[in-house]
């Protein structure tokens, strides 16, 4: 039997300055993910969509409900081949077309903007195609809404109203999709290193996240000073290469809060160039039996999540009031 894993990510996304995804979760960030006719085409012959995104409600009992996005990420393909082989013939020229389509399915959580990513077939696409396909959807939408926002103004009279002044006031919007590591993972591949010689740490400006305790925070709050949404850090050492123990800590405690990426480089112990990033060290959680149904099939995901956040492994914000009153707001809008 195939193995599954299910991956967790940080999504990060930011409209300007000061708002985030929930200032524009109704109006922009759902429909983004729930309108089907939204497709982004990848050449002639691939073609990716969401497919059957719902809100769900994952716990009725917390104070506000915890709400998600839920549905599967479709890579529709076309596939090619050139020739087949034959034991008496050899390879023979014989060009054959096929469809397919792989799938993910994904559960984004909105009370605190974490992500659980699960293939689930083979050739599924990636999350780096998941995040270029719901920036692209995102800033469509957004382009919608400044529509109908300079629509409704002329209707209401307001016959100077520009959509550059509206694109102002309600900024385009940005999307960075960062996996979470974990500490068992980022040792096991720092370990493969016989010289690291480089790690490039990649700070990104967060959703609403508290990360005073992160070592970068003050580069973080230099960041948002200079009016940056993403700093990078670089150390090295190429001669001598960096310390395996300080470096393993280090990365530890960066990625910890997903608002981090970190690019490693070096050689392994049997000489041959290696290279990792948050990728490489993520959090998995094996999924041994795959419920068919899809709320099933969500229900074991969550509690996949919660399992580990109830085992510290991962970690995600605390809601404070404002960013719960906020989720409230939308969970009334929703209704």
């Amino acid at each position: 039997m195939r193995q599954h894993n299910a991956t967790f990510a940080n999504f990060i996304c930011r409209f300007g300055d000061d708002k985030v995804l929930l200032d524009y979760a109704y109006e922009i960030v759902i429909p983004a993910f729930t309108r089907d006719t939204y497709v982004r085409s990848y050449g002639t012959r691939t073609h990716y969509h969401f497919y059957e995104v719902e809100i769900v409600t994952l716990d009725h009992k917390s104070n506000p409900p915890t709400i998600a996005l839920a549905g599967r990420f479709v890579k529709d393909t076309e596939l090619t081949r050139y020739q087949v082989f034959d034991e008496l013939l050899g390879l023979i020229q014989d060009e054959r077309k096929m469809r397919s389509a792989p799938s993910s399915f994904f559960i984004l959580v909105l009370n605190n903007h974490r992500m659980i990513y699960f293939p689930e077939t083979p050739h599924a696409p990636d999350l780096k195609s998941f995040e270029a396909t719901a920036a692209y959807f995102l800033q469509k939408r957004h382009q919608e809404y400044i529509s109908e926002l300079y629509d409704q103004a002329r209707r209401d009279g307001q016959r100077k109203a520009t959509k550059k002044a509206l694109v102002q006031a309600h900024p385009w919007p940005t999307l960075q999709v960062v996996p979470l590591t974990g500490a068992d993972s980022i040792e096991e591949f720092v370990r493969r290193y016989e010289t690291l010689k480089q790690i490039d740490f990649r700070l990104v400006r967060p959703n609403d996240d508290i990360d005073a305790g992160e070592i970068f925070s003050q580069i973080r709050d230099l960041s948002q000073s200079l009016n940056a949404d993403r700093t990078k850090i670089t150390t090295a050492n190429p001669d001598e290469g960096l310390d395996i123990t300080a470096a393993i800590e280090t990365i530890t405690e960066a990625t910890a809060g997903g608002n981090q990426e970190v690019t490693l480089n070096g050689v392994d112990l049997e000489g041959n160039n290696l290279s990792g990033n948050n990728e490489s060290f993520q959090i998995n959680a094996p999924i041994a039996d795959v419920p068919p149904a899809k709320e099933d099939l969500i229900k074991t995901l969550y509690e996949a999540f919660q399992a580990l956040i109830a085992s510290e492994t991962l970690k995600v914000p605390q809601q404070g009031a404002e960013q719960a009153a906020r989720m409230q707001s939308l969970i009334d809008r929703l209704d």
